[in-house]
């Protein structure tokens, strides 16, 4: 199972989404990234809680942990 954290600066809790799909938690992470008026920090994690991948306020797409 993937997780997709979303983190939004002007709310005090954490939203999480879950899914055994990585890509469709990719989608719906850039897409809900893209038209949010206030940009949330999203990490992606797999089924051991490893980061797989971030994007922060200032991203336009993923970022690779690790990279």
């Amino acid at each position: 199972m993937f997780k997709l954290s979303i983190d939004h600066p002007d709310r005090t809790g954490t939203e999480t989404v879950l899914s055994t799909c990585e890509v469709t938690l990719r989608v719906l992470g850039r897409d809900h990234h893209r038209a949010a008026i206030i940009k949330p920090d999203l990490t992606l994690t797999d089924s051991y809680g490893k980061t797989l991948a971030t994007m922060d306020e200032w991203a336009t797409d993923w970022t690779e942990a690790g990279q």
